[in-house]
């Protein structure tokens, strides 16, 4: 692998990327492949097809776990066509190539093809061509089964077959794969040929051939084998004018297809939304979508082949409502990227935003085109928006776009500021933009670049020709630099005369620990689209551009009864408004007179304002408490989960202190959400919004976590009538909320057995993943320890959901121990954690986060870091060999432990005030 120094577009940095070398370029793949469901390991064949750049004696390609036998080339130059046997085939693990060595050399110019064989195995890590199981139980007994799927993204095809495994190194394909007889084979594109053969050993096999795909990369190529059942429909898009009726098809192991109905729906009327939108047909002629039962992330996009967990598409009356939100956002987001990453791709992993975080912006509008009663706008900003913002508020964040030095490096950028952050900025553009604008400029793009690799600056070059503005210019330093700004309005000066305010803003960084250096902030500056609602315009915003670190804007205004202003209307700037304390007491004043006022989005946006800047000392936390108590009499579900999540983290932050501390604000909750729970009950009716259902698990969820006794005795009397069989006892959405419930109640680990008993046995997925959803939030610290173990129980937690039990530890009370002993938890068990999940994509830095993320002390962050160095190891070999081993997971580790101190000098400089406005209320 050689080292090619490249000037990124937009940086002015030269970027040291590990990539092969560009002596040869591929442009076609013969591909073989026979799977093995018994042995787990695959055979394979495949032929490149290859121009020939330089003169060369090797050809260097990607592989990694291969064992690759021989390796030849045929060479077309001058007329001529002469054929070589490799004299050497070396893979190197280190470097995932395997080189193959000529005695001749090959000229530039020529036409090449090189041909391989090689062996590869079906692994149980959730990347290359694995292996899957799950119980099929269609039979008189339950039989464990395998399936073989592909997860490529983001440099795993090499896993499969030697490639020249990079983004910007498309080709097209022709796959075959020889199987059982009696299984189903699926590739990215549609089955043309089926013939039984004979393979070397005498066994009878089925011949699958697919048609040629479009030229695209290899991450997106996908394969699957097993024993399916589909079910299936057609789409018929009325745009654009040359827009072909597509194929739908959702797949699942044999007994599950009774799931697949919502699925089907939602793709064939999100697939019609995009051909629409985009103005550009799908180029394939079908679309499947297949449930996969072992998947280490949500969803991916494999073109003509979409793969997912099984319960982020798969929908039963075992399925909640908001988990129904989720299939029908995921399927956008996929569906979005076989134009938005698949057509067009990025150039290379450092534009990974390109892909994420339009998908993540386009699947929530197709979410909200294809069910218009959710308000789904609403729940992007609860969800990725201020995911974005609480992510970019860390030192340790970085850019949208961030220098990608291998394809080995991008794990660690598929988080919230690729998808989240991507998502919000884009929305923020497209408001001040405009819809038809933004649409336009997107569509020009698709046909400008379609089956072409794109950088942020071609995107941009397109919206400024759709727009007229300078969109680049605009936009530079929202995906170039780190971190997002604070405004603060400064001073006001009010003219009656001219019925004019007059308002001086200055912005800075924002960080969440508030210690901003002045280097730092000399150093921040972006080009602000703002908007400013008042009691005037409440619905008609006007619009400025900041540019200046202070910058004076004049709005119409009256000092009339009820007058107020707010920046941000809508809360699309992807910014946070910091308010001083009389500001933010107006605007309380505001909220409570007239929730109309301000719209929902706007609502959310001040709650996780108020917090926010708390947290970072720039206002203070018993104001943001102050502007929770004019929230009592709010009917929002989105509104109300960001009133939850902000002061779930203040008790968080508190669980060392008084008792009394807890209990005032588990007063507050109760103000703002129990007289809700009890007005809406415990009773789901199946037609009703479900917004409603929502919002009815979400306040009885919180008034039994804030103990509001008749509420939580309600839910454990329902869980006791499910447990002893009365299956009718729990809502699917009640179920998770009463399983955990009934844990916190319980002096035992009765309840924990039973969970763990549901998680092993039950026969609905949903339930077992309540199950252990809920298995860690008892009381005891025995129980956390048993529900700690199951993180490496690989009988009873797939290796996807090892998340799981470790999420359900922060709703124990007594969350306090246990997360000390999570912590101890992580250092003991670390080699076998590694072992575990290491290959899986992001998996253990997940692990490290929720591990270490919810402490509050700044010795223990000390702690932790000294552990990452391997200070407690005796030799420099071993230190050498733990920071290896969390490579992977340092971004993640590093974000934690700052999050770790920022909470320490929260709780340092708040935690009086907060004592005294907790004692001032009882």
């Amino acid at each position: 692998m050689c080292k090619c120094l490249l000037s990124d577009s937009g940086s002015t940095a030269a970027v040291q990327r590990n990539v092969l070398p560009t002596t040869v370029k591929p442009s076609h793949y013969d591909l073989e492949l026979t799977p093995n469901l018994e042995t787990f390991e695959f055979q394979g064949t495949v032929a490149v097809s290859l121009d020939v750049k330089e003169t060369v004696k090797t050809i260097v390609a990607n592989a990694n776990d291969l064992q690759v036998h021989s390796g030849k080339v045929v060479v077309v130059a001058g007329g001529a066509e002469t054929t070589q046997i490799a004299t050497s085939v070396v893979v190197s693990k280190e470097a995932q190539t395997v080189t193959f060595e000529f005695a001749n050399e090959i000229p530039a110019g020529a036409k090449a093809t090189l041909h391989a064989t090689f062996t590869g195995t079906h692994n149980d890590q959730m990347v290359g061509f694995y292996r899957s199981s799950y119980m099929d139980k269609t039979g008189a007994e339950p039989v464990k089964k395998y399936m073989a799927v592909t997860q490529f993204e983001s440099s795993d095809a090499r896993r499969a077959f030697p490639c020249w495994d990079e983004p910007n190194l498309k080709a097209t394909f022709d796959v075959k794969l020889v199987v059982r007889p009696g299984l189903c084979a699926l590739s990215n594109m549609n089955e043309v040929e089926e013939q039984l053969v004979k393979s070397e050993a005498g066994e009878v096999l089925k011949e699958v051939r697919f048609a040629r795909t479009p030229i695209m990369s290899t991450y997106l190529v996908a394969f699957a084998v097993g024993e399916f059942e589909f079910i299936e429909a057609m789409a018929h898009p009325k745009l654009p004018a040359d827009a072909q009726p597509i194929k739908m098809r959702v797949y699942t192991h044999k007994g599950d297809i009774h799931r697949a109905q919502f699925a089907l729906d939602v793709g064939v009327r999100t697939i019609e939304f995009f051909s629409e939108f985009y103005g550009v047909a799908y180029p394939l002629p079908k679309l499947d979508q297949i449930a996969v039962p072992d998947f280490a992330a949500g969803a991916m996009e494999n073109w003509g082949l979409v793969t997912y967990r099984e319960q982020l598409l798969l929908v039963d009356e075992t399925t909640t409502t908001r988990r129904r939100q989720f299939v029908a956002d995921v399927i956008g987001h996929e569906f979005a990227h076989q134009w938005f990453g698949n057509l067009v791709t990025m150039d290379w992993w450092s534009e990974l935003w390109l892909n994420e975080g339009f998908a993540t912006f386009m699947g929530t509008s197709a979410t909200v085109h294809n069910f218009p009663e959710w308000n789904y706008w609403t729940q992007f900003v609860h969800d990725d928006y201020m995911q974005g913002l609480g992510l970019d508020s860390l030192r340790s964040s970085h850019p949208i776009e961030v220098d990608v030095r291998s394809a080995e490096e991008v794990d660690q950028i598929f988080d919230a500021i690729s998808y989240s952050k991507g998502a919000s900025v884009i929305r923020m553009l497209s408001s001040f933009l405009g819809a038809e604008t933004f649409a336009k400029g997107v569509h020009q793009y698709l046909k400008k670049f379609a089956y072409q690799n794109a950088k942020t600056t071609d995107l941009w070059a397109s919206l400024s020709e759709a727009s007229g503005f300078d969109v680049a210019d605009i936009m530079y330093a929202w995906t170039r630099k780190t971190g997002f700004p604070v405004l603060d309005v400064v001073s006001e000066s009010f003219d009656a005369s001219k019925g004019e305010l007059t308002l001086t803003i200055r912005q800075s960084r924002f960080l969440s620990s508030g210690d901003l250096t002045p280097e730092e902030d000399a150093e921040a500056l972006w080009t602000v689209p703002l908007t400013v609602v008042t009691h005037l315009n409440r619905h008609t915003p006007t619009r400025h551009v900041l540019r200046e670190k202070m910058t004076t804007i004049t709005i119409p205004y009256t000092e009339e009864r009820g007058h107020f202003w707010k920046l941000n209307y809508r809360t699309t700037g992807f910014f946070r408004v910091n308010l001083t304390a009389s500001q933010q007491a107006h605007l309380a004043s505001a909220l409570r007179a007239d929730f109309d006022f301000f719209t929902v989005e706007d609502r959310i946006g001040i709650v996780y304002d108020s917090f926010s800047t708390a947290k970072a000392g720039l206002s203070s936390t018993s104001g943001a408490l102050d502007i929770v108590t004019g929230y009592a009499a709010e009917t929002d579900y989105t509104v109300l989960s960001s009133i939850s999540q902000n002061l779930a983290s203040v008790k968080r932050l508190c669980l060392a202190e008084p008792r009394s501390t807890i209990e005032g604000l588990d007063a507050l909750i109760r103000l703002v959400f129990s007289d809700k729970a009890r007005a809406m009950g415990f009773e789901y009716a199946e037609d009703e919004d479900p917004n409603v259902q929502l919002k009815r698990t979400l306040v009885l969820s919180e008034a039994a976590g804030a103990n509001d006794e008749e509420i939580a005795a309600e839910l454990v009397r329902r869980y006791e009538r499910y447990i002893a069989g009365d299956d009718k006892a729990l809502h699917a959405n009640l179920r998770s909320l009463a399983f955990a419930t009934a844990n916190k109640r319980s002096q035992t680990d009765a309840v924990f057995e039973q969970l763990l008993s549901l998680a092993k046995t039950s026969d609905a997925a949903a339930v077992q993943l309540d199950a252990l959803r809920a298995i860690g939030s008892s009381p005891s610290l025995d129980v956390v320890r048993r529900s700690l173990a199951l993180v490496l129980d690989s009988e009873t937690v797939r290796l996807q959901d090892v998340t799981v039990p470790l999420n359900s530890l922060v709703a124990s009370p007594a969350f306090g121990e246990a997360r000390v002993v999570m912590w101890e938890w992580l250092r003991a068990n670390w080699e076998a954690l590694h072992e575990r999940m290491s290959a899986a994509m992001g998996l253990l830095g997940s692990v490290v986060t929720l591990s270490v993320t919810f402490h509050t002390s700044a010795e223990l962050a000390d702690e932790i870091e000294a552990w990452a160095r391997g200070d407690d190891l005796a030799t420099d070999e071993a230190k050498a060999k733990r920071v290896e081993q969390l490579k992977s997971a340092r971004r993640p580790l590093d974000q934690s432990l700052e999050r770790v101190r920022t909470n320490a000098k929260w709780l340092a400089r708040d935690r009086a005030a907060i004592a005294a406005w907790v004692a001032a209320r009882q």
